[in-house]
């Protein structure tokens, strides 16, 4: 296999997983195991009741049309990169064309909805990911063709090393991930355990993937513990407590006796 040959596939390898592998999140909207999946239809509901839309058919028509371009998205990919493992060039081009096109007018709607919504870290990514699908096209292109020079796959003696190498840090890394998942990961769906910092306040450190459902077992569990409590708000610590805020929710239940 050529250069040209590996970069033209590793470039719609990667774009027909990443709309593959967007629609599944789609499907697959919550934390399931081996897959962290992202709750979009909450997110539209928040976006359109910002709007005053609070009527959740906008959000599930809005959720429905984006799925729907993005396994057209996902199709189109697919498509040229059959095509290329076909060896037709002129076809693979044509297709990989309209899934760009398609890809960056799905890019501009999203960069539209973020301007409307006033979300403008989700802006800067789209914008971002514009940018990169026309390089996506620039390099797809103009990567030069020289079939006389196929890529040699066999490793030299310092590419052996850098091998074994890779493999013992993969297969150590890959332990130690393992180990901590096998010691950690029941903890992702059990109740929570609530300290008493001072009387009446009780704090809840959620770990990480965590959810709905762990945090209604954790009021039901500590409600069942403390019979003679009545919660009287909940507190979300600011950003300054959480300072793993990206793995953990840290709470703070305010009881008062009944």
């Amino acid at each position: 296999m050529t250069e040209r040959a590996i970069l033209r596939s590793a470039i719609l390898i990667f774009w027909t997983l990443f709309w593959g592998l967007s629609v599944v999140d789609k499907v697959i909207p919550d934390v399931q195991f081996l897959w962290v999946g992202k709750d979009f239809f909450a997110l539209f509901i928040k976006f359109f009741a910002s709007l005053g839309l609070k009527d959740p058919l906008f959000a599930t028509f809005a959720l429905a049309g984006v799925s729907g371009l993005e396994a057209i998205n996902f199709a189109l990919y697919l498509t040229a990169l059959l095509s290329l493992r076909k060896g037709v060039e002129a076809l693979t081009d044509a297709w990989f064309f309209r899934a760009i096109l398609s890809s960056v007018v799905l890019f501009s709607l999203f960069s539209i909805a973020d301007q409307v919504f006033g979300d403008r870290f989700q802006l800067l990514e789209h914008g971002l990911f514009w940018l990169v699908l026309i390089a996506s096209w620039i390099a797809f292109k103009q990567t030069p063709s020289d079939e006389s020079s196929p890529v040699s796959w066999s490793p030299t003696s310092a590419g052996r090393r850098v091998l074994i190498a890779g493999g013992i840090l993969t297969a150590l890394t890959a332990g130690s991930i393992w180990n901590f998942s096998e010691a950690t990961f029941a903890r992702a769906s059990e109740p929570v355990t609530g300290e008493e910092v001072v009387e009446g306040v009780y704090k809840f450190d959620f770990p990480f993937l965590a959810d709905k459902r762990v945090w209604e077992a954790t009021v039901n569990t500590f409600m069942a513990d403390h019979p003679g409590l009545k919660v009287r708000y909940i507190y979300t610590g600011p950003s300054e407590l959480n300072t793993k805020k990206k793995t953990h929710l840290l709470l703070y239940v305010f009881t008062e006796a009944q």
